[in-house]
Parts: C-alpha cells; sequence; structure tokens
C-alpha cells in the first residue's frame, strides 16, 4: 500500500471526490426541476447538519491515522502485518477489524495508517473485511437483537475465513509489484548472482 502522500493516491482521492461532486450536483439539480426548490432547500439544510454532526467523527479517525502513522514502529508492523507476514499477519488483520468497535471514520483511516505503517495490501484488506464480516460489537448488539441466534451463528461461520481469502487474493492480485519493490538491495544482489 501507498502512503497516504504519494501522488498516486492523491489523484485516486481527485478522480472519486469528482465523480461524487458529479453525482451529487446532478441529483441536487434533478431533485429542484423534479420537486421543486422547497423540498430542495430542505434536503440541503438537512445534509449541512448531518455534515455538522459527523465531522468531528471525521477529523478524529483521521487524526488518529495520522497519529498512529508516527507512533507505530514500521519494522514491526511490516513484521507483522507486511507482505512477508503470511497467513498469520492476515489473520491478525482480521482479528483485529473483527474486535474494533467503531464505524468507517474510524476503521478506513486506521487502514490507511497500517498502511503507512507497514502493513501490506492484504493484511489492508483482511482488516477492513474483518471489520465488514465479522465485527464482534455489531454482532451481539445488532444481529443478535433482530435474528435467531442460529442464523447470526451460521452467517458468522460461513463469514469466518472470508477475510482471510479476500486478503490473500488481494496479495496475489496487487502484491506481487510491491513486494518486489519491498525488496532490499542486499536480496536484489543476491537474486542477481543466483540467476547468473
Amino acid at each position: 500500500m501507498s502512503t497516504p502522500s504519494s501522488g498516486r493516491v492523491r489523484r485516486k482521492a481527485d478522480a472519486g471526490l469528482l465523480i461524487v461532486l458529479v453525482v451529487a450536483v446532478a441529483a441536487g439539480a434533478l431533485c429542484y426541476v423534479l420537486k421543486g426548490p422547497e423540498i430542495f432547500w430542505q434536503v440541503l439544510h438537512d445534509d449541512l447538519w448531518l455534515l455538522a454532526a459527523i465531522s468531528p467523527k471525521v477529523l478524529a479517525g483521521v487524526l488518529l491515522a495520522g497519529l498512529l502513522t508516527v507512533l507505530l514502529p514500521r519494522e514491526q508492523v511490516a513484521r507483522w502485518m507486511g507482505s512477508r507476514s503470511g497467513f498469520k499477519g492476515l489473520a491478525l488483520a482480521a482479528v483485529a477489524g473483527a474486535l474494533l468497535p467503531g464505524g468507517p471514520m474510524m476503521i478506513f483511516p486506521l487502514a490507511v495508517a497500517l498502511g503507512a505503517a507497514g502493513a501490506d495490501i492484504g493484511t489492508a484488506t483482511a482488516f477492513i473485511a474483518g471489520w465488514a464480516l465479522l465485527s464482534v460489537n455489531r454482532t451481539l448488539v445488532w444481529e443478535m437483537s433482530f435474528f435467531d441466534n442460529d442464523f447470526v451463528l451460521l452467517r458468522y461461520a460461513l463469514s469466518l475465513l472470508l477475510p482471510l481469502l479476500l486478503g490473500w487474493l488481494a496479495r496475489q492480485l496487487f502484491g506481487k509489484a510491491r513486494q518486489a519493490a519491498e525488496r532490499t538491495p542486499e536480496e536484489q544482489a543476491r537474486e542477481q548472482e543466483g540467476g547468473e
């Protein structure tokens, strides 16, 4: 995974923002034309209140991610969750994602911070998938409140290995080039000597 300050991530973020802005302006224009100005201004008012409510959470998540990027020892994170950590790293990331409470405003910045601290794309994927599929907090508080325990346990059991599978697939599809770029000069020299 690349660091948040890299130009590549910046371009992706800008393209995503541009797409969302175009869709939002188009939806706003449609709302104004089809539902009238009164509904349009009411929706805009409600959205501004929602923005005010979630801004502190987004700010806290981004601040936490930035601080963790500096505080986490890169060598240790790379050893535990880097491209060479194997299934142990994927399992650690999936368990961490499953155990952490909080919504996307906390989890996504944490995934970015882990990547900047040395985790690879596979462990970041396992971390997010662990949170999305296996969140203990959400399972206990919400799922068990609405569904039969048998259903919840079946869904949880069927989802148990998915974060590992998704992390492994992410490594296979996107991690090879990154792993080659992370090789130390000594490893590269040894590989060249072996090829000659």
